[in-house]
């Protein structure tokens, strides 16, 4: 009787594990609630039993949403690589190269090669090196190519040189990547049951924002994005609902930026803020009148007895449009006037909030249900004379999550550093076993 009792306990503990996770999540720096994630689990026990075992209970539990199905399938390759064994190690570069480039002569093109189609990176059939004139093989064609496409995958530069940091992610074990994987799928357990509805996604490890609507077979709209430095300006991570679009924004920086960045360069160049187009009022009003940029009011900003706002236009810090999901930590979305920062690999840059690679793309879709809302409507109001707000139709459900490992929906697997720490602080969650501390 007692081995029953056990055995049924650590079934349900099972089940319980893969339907809503094992950490509550707010312990470990995620804001999502799964207090709403119950569900019937003797229930769910009894039918597994019924139908075939404790491997049907756990089908029936577990996530039903496709990324979560993509990870799995991802998590089985790269336990395969790992059981595997480890792959011939790549020679060091010669003498006290730091880097190689394409064209170059190295001894370790064969193994890099080896490595590469291992990962899916280089064709199986894909041509040999060529050689240099003493027999070297040469750095060239489709392992350049292949080198990129790893590039890609790992949140580095792709331009095909192979310096440390892609040799750094070429050497991390398979074992390591598989682990990765498991600490994406206990993040997708804590989500709630997603509706099918239209919903906007932003994995912070990857900078990229995906806006998808289950009702339409069209391709999700898929762009780039800035995130958080990782340095004291990381993005938070929850859930909220989106309800309005501003475009043509004012910029009013928090008091932090203010006393910190701008105040100090106001005081060293006094033309500093007409500059930038910025200027000192006395409340948030959008018909507030500009005040002179003096040091007694310089002073009483430091205080916080005056405000101090960028105008709308080119060089607005927001871009031309801003998307509000109200939240505690005062987190939006935004467009740039650098879109240069897109180009770089990896994206943490802002002060927090999230900067957009198209917002007129993403205002387009956000707004497709309100009628009148074309693009050549939203271009004028971007361009227009003041700030116009526009209320959504219906609230949009927002979701910032993190995850190092992820899987598109073409079955390209992508990996990155661990630049917020949140895979090391949900590891040492996890080692602390059972019973996990919950809040819930």
């Amino acid at each position: 009787a007692l081995f029953d009792v056990a055995l049924s306990t650590s079934a349900l503990r099972l089940l319980s594990s893969v339907h809503a996770g094992r950490v509550d999540p707010r312990l470990v720096g995620f804001d999502y609630d799964v207090s709403a994630k119950r569900r019937d689990l003797a229930a769910a026990l009894r039918f597994g039993r019924d139908l075939g075992g404790l491997a049907e209970a756990v089908a029936a539990t577990e996530p039903r949403f496709a990324g979560y199905g993509r990870l799995l399938k991802a998590l089985a390759r790269q336990r395969a690589l790992a059981a595997a064994g480890a792959p011939a190690p790549l020679p060091a570069l010669a003498g006290r190269k730091q880097k190689l480039e394409p064209g170059q002569a190295w001894a370790g093109v064969a193994a890099l090669a080896a490595r590469l189609r291992a990962l899916g990176d280089l064709a199986p059939d894909a041509p040999p090196p060529e050689t240099s004139s003493d027999g070297t093989p040469l750095y060239s064609g489709a392992v350049v190519q292949a080198v990129k496409r790893f590039q890609g995958r790992h949140t580095l530069e792709p331009d095909g040189v192979l310096g440390r940091g892609t040799l750094a992610a070429l050497e991390v074990p398979a074992a390591a990547r598989a682990r990765q994987i498991e600490l994406a799928l206990e993040r997708a357990r804590w989500l709630s049951e997603l509706r099918p509805e239209p919903l906007v996604f932003v994995n912070l490890a990857v900078f990229r924002l995906w806006a998808f609507d289950p009702a339409q077979r069209d391709e999700p709209l898929l762009m780039k994005v800035v995130v958080g430095k990782s340095v004291g300006h990381a993005t938070p991570i929850f859930v909220a609902d989106m309800e309005y679009v501003i475009f043509r924004p004012y910029w009013n920086p928090p008091p932090s930026i203010v006393r910190d960045e701008i105040v100090p360069q106001a005081r060293h160049d006094p033309a500093y803020l007409a500059r930038e187009e910025m200027e000192i009022v006395s409340s948030g009003a959008e018909d507030a009148a500009a005040l002179p940029a003096s040091p007694e009011n310089l002073d009483r900003l430091v205080k916080g007895e005056l405000f101090v706002r960028q105008r709308p236009g080119e060089k607005n810090a927001l871009g031309l449009a801003k998307f509000i999901f109200p939240n505690a930590e005062n987190v939006y979305m935004h467009g740039t006037p650098t879109p240069s920062l897109f180009a770089r690999a990896r994206r943490d840059l802002s002060h927090g909030c999230i900067r957009l690679e198209d917002p007129l793309g993403l205002a387009e879709w956000v707004l497709r249900g309100n009628p009148g809302w074309t693009r050549a409507r939203i271009e004028a109001a971007m361009r227009g004379p003041r700030p116009t707000q526009v209320n959504l139709t219906r609230k949009l459900t927002v979701l910032l999550f993190y995850d190092t490992a992820y899987v598109d929906r073409q079955g390209v697997l992508y990996f990155a550093d661990d630049y917020y720490g949140h895979d090391a602080r949900l590891e040492q969650a996890l080692s602390q076993g059972y019973p996990y501390t919950r809040q819930r």
